[in-house]
């Protein structure tokens, strides 16, 4: 942790625990981090208050004495910083949780991190085997995804290296018109410049840095336009075959083509396009699910499950 936040998760117990207010000179004495002259002290407080309360954490300032106008005080109240937990269940908290972190590091980066503070408060056991599909693979969006917002808001040309089917970057001069989430991916759909017409992308294709032009304006999105979701039935399938725990796994059975019930764990069959995706969703649902078939999908999860011993032992 670095020094300004350990300084500042100092600063935030601090004011939560006392029960009165406390003063600045009492802060600067008693929390490590403070240190320099009055002026800097003073100056790396107001940035500490700022900073806090553009996480959602509101520093409420009284005088200490009401009847004059002497130096005031700080405290956060606890009822203030912890979010209301009735009427939210814990599978509840977790999708919400889930949607936060989505959205880390990406255009909504001051939103999440106030989100996932609220939810870390209330939070209380989830069963999290039981969250959908998309759980286990959603913390895959793109690093350039508020790029890639921005500049289909300004019409704002975008220009990146893409990844072919064999694996080979060829550059792409796009006009975005849409990006989504299907299984786990984030797609956006645009106009290739060069190729004169529209395409589907995938992001973990786009290979290096995606540029965005400084003018505006450059393109109108037909006003007919629907994201079309069809490339996604050209995809050749494979069927993998398991064991699940009987009333678990309800994401696979929602999937499965066939079930066979068992005494303790039923067999069920489930077609898939990318094995990447079929592994996460196993993968996340621990010893409820057990691979039978086919050899390359048994070797994956083998493989995964014996780099997760490697590194955390």
């Amino acid at each position: 942790m670095s020094r300004k936040s350990e300084r500042l998760v100092n600063l935030v117990i601090a004011l939560l625990a006392t029960k009165r207010y406390i003063t600045k000179s009492e802060i600067f004495r008693t929390i490590e981090g403070y240190e320099g002259s009055n002026e800097s002290m003073e100056r790396m407080f107001e940035r500490d208050k700022d900073e806090l309360r553009s996480l959602g954490i509101d520093i409420e300032v009284s005088g200490l004495d009401p009847l004059f106008d002497d130096e005031v005080g700080y405290r956060i109240r606890a009822e203030d910083f912890e979010m209301d937990r009735a009427g939210y269940s814990a599978q509840e908290i977790a999708y919400m949780s889930l949607a936060a972190q989505l959205w880390k590091d990406a255009s909504l980066s001051d939103v999440s991190q106030k989100a996932i503070r609220k939810l870390s408060a209330v939070s209380g056991p989830a069963d999290i085997s039981e969250i959908p599909a998309f759980a286990p693979v959603i913390l895959t969006a793109p690093k350039f995804l508020g790029d890639l917002i921005g500049a289909m808001t300004d019409r704002r040309v975008v220009e990146f290296k893409y990844l072919n089917s064999e694996m080979n970057a060829h550059n792409r001069k796009v006009h975005v018109y849409s990006y989504f989430s299907l299984k786990g991916f984030w797609y956006f759909t645009g106009f290739d410049v060069d190729k004169s017409e529209t395409r589907t992308f995938r992001s973990d294709r786009v290979f290096g840095e995606l540029s965005v032009s400084k003018k505006t304006d450059c393109y109108q999105i037909p006003t007919d336009f629907k994201t079309d979701l069809s490339f996604e039935e050209n995809r050749s399938l494979s069927e993998a075959q398991l064991r699940v725990r009987n009333g678990r796994g309800s994401q696979l059975r929602i999937l499965a083509s066939s079930i066979k019930t068992g005494e303790d764990f039923d067999i069920i069959r489930v077609s898939y396009s990318s094995e990447e995706e079929m592994l996460a969703l196993i993968l996340w649902h621990l010893d409820d699910v057990l691979v039978i078939g086919p050899e390359s999908l048994k070797r994956s999860v083998i493989e995964a499950l014996t780099q997760l011993v490697e590194v955390h032992g």
